[in-house]
């Protein structure tokens, strides 16, 4: 299955606007992106075995936003789809699919991102 946030670029409008066109900011922000996002999709994967779905969404809410800072709105939508689902306990038998692409998304931004930091750093 082609998933079409494969190649979505980062788009870092917002990023800049906020960081007030800063590089070293944007690359604290990217940093921060990367050191904890494994931590709360590891806590989220753990929830999702034992089928907490409670802690699903509390999980997936905490990492949403995370996807705005970074320039992918598209994966955000995505992570609200699990966190919603996780909430109303709905479409249950599609989250662990959802967890598992959220990953392979989140290897390809971890790219995305380490090449940002090469063109942000002089």
């Amino acid at each position: 299955m082609q998933d079409n946030r494969d190649n979505h670029p980062l788009d870092l409008s917002y990023l800049k606007e906020m960081a007030g066109h800063d590089p070293e900011f944007m690359i604290e922000v990217f940093e921060i992106f990367i050191e904890q996002t494994p931590f709360y999709m590891a806590e989220l994967e753990n929830a999702l075995s034992i089928k907490d779905w409670k802690k699903v969404a509390d999980f997936a809410h905490k990492i949403k936003p995370t996807f705005a800072y970074i320039g992918r709105g598209d994966v955000k939508d995505f992570v609200d789809y699990i966190e919603t689902s996780s909430k109303s306990e709905e479409n249950l038998d599609l989250i662990p699919k959802k967890v598992i692409t959220l990953q392979l998304l989140l290897d390809k931004i971890y790219l995305q991102i380490d090449g940002a930091i090469k063109e942000l750093r002089p």
